[in-house]
């Protein structure tokens, strides 16, 4: 989908509701404003001394220095331990966390035009005030069909085409969406690998 499209079809579901009422519904059927309250990030509770004044979580802080690094790889660079690495940080502190069905064509990274309408509210979430200093995490999986590798390039290439579409349509910096593809690594229903429920993207606040 070239990005002409995609603009015209913003400024129509900015003039009209019409575009946003005829999509289909999603499981995750969630407005703008309710994508900013799942992803708003808590406050950072800090390490208080017995005497004296609190002092910061340094191996939090560490844990963000280490998203930030493989924020800066380009995708295909990111090993399984990156992967699994972050994944480790986001249940640590229990970060906060969507997951989202965005279609994708057949084979393809180009979105589907029947999941503009969940982008769209989710680069107006990302831009609100409440998320916009914000880093978050864009993550592609898929279900078990398909070779490993297969399924983790293509959850790449999906994931990259997501971060593309917030940065181009919504003003995003570079800076402020990790995309990473894990493929089949991370199901979300392991006794059906081959659930549709598995394909998903899922956006998470690594801003802690």
């Amino acid at each position: 989908m070239n990005t002409s499209f995609v603009t015209r079809l913003i400024i129509a579901a900015v003039g009209s509701s019409s575009l946003l009422l005829s999509a289909p519904a999603f499981a995750e059927d969630m407005k703008a404003e309710d994508m900013v309250r799942a992803l708003k990030a808590a406050p950072v509770k800090r390490i208080t001394r017995s005497i004296g004044a609190p002092k910061v979580d340094k191996e939090r802080v560490k844990s963000r220095g280490l998203v930030i690094e493989v924020a800066k790889k380009k995708v295909e660079h990111q090993t399984h331990e990156d992967r699994k690495e972050i994944t480790k940080i986001i249940k640590k502190y229990k970060l906060p966390t969507i997951d989202l069905t965005i279609y994708f064509e057949y084979n393809s990274a180009e979105i589907s035009p029947a999941s503009i309408s969940t982008m769209i509210k989710l680069g107006r979430a990302l831009s609100d005030k409440e998320l916009k200093e914000g880093t978050f995490l864009v993550a592609g999986h898929t279900d078990a069909k398909g070779s490993d590798q297969y399924n983790l390039t293509l959850s790449q290439r999906r994931a990259k085409a997501v971060k593309h579409f917030l940065m181009e349509n919504f003003a995003i910096k570079h800076g402020k969406l990790v995309a990473v593809g894990y493929g089949e690594e991370e199901l979300k229903d392991f006794h059906n690998p081959h659930s549709g429920e598995n394909r998903r993207v899922q956006v998470t606040n690594l801003t802690h």
